[in-house]
């Protein structure tokens, strides 16, 4: 009988062994960071709107979304039943944070700060990491556990 901490869901099979494990440690160090940054944001809201150019408004609300998003991917990656869709979820998020960002840079719709500029395009470099890590371990995964 397999471990609980290792038993999946159809589309990823129970026989996961190591490269389950290395799907949820990137996960788990995904969901890490995003709370991390989340809850330095919200705390640092005030400073953080004059250093970037925008509202208090704008930094507490781009916290509390990687706040809850970071609470998201750890419940995903804790789940005894880690689903293919959950991961792919996951990585659709991390890409549809990227081009809302550039979406948001390209549109011009923030007024930011050069620093606020550099920061914005440097925050997409960890996001992309993550979802290509995710979106390669999750593939090495599959493959390894194919029948």
């Amino acid at each position: 009988m397999s471990n609980p901490a290792t038993v999946v869901a159809p589309g990823l099979p129970e026989s996961a062994g190591p490269t389950l494990r290395a799907l949820r440690r990137v996960l788990v160090l995904d969901a890490a960071g995003m709370v991390v940054v989340g809850v330095g944001y919200l705390a640092a809201a005030v400073p953080l709107s004059d250093l970037f150019g925008v509202s208090v408004t704008v930094v507490a609300v781009v916290g509390g979304g990687m706040l809850v998003a970071g609470i998201g991917i750890g419940v995903v990656a804790r789940r005894t039943r880690l689903t293919t869709a959950a991961v792919r979820g996951v990585i659709g998020a991390g890409v549809a944070w990227i081009v809302l960002t550039l979406l948001t840079l390209a549109a011009g719709w923030l007024n930011l700060t050069t620093t606020g500029l550099v920061w914005t395009w440097l925050q997409t470099v960890p996001v992309a990491l993550f979802a290509t890590w995710q979106a390669f371990t999750l593939r090495t995964h599959l493959r390894a556990t194919a029948p």
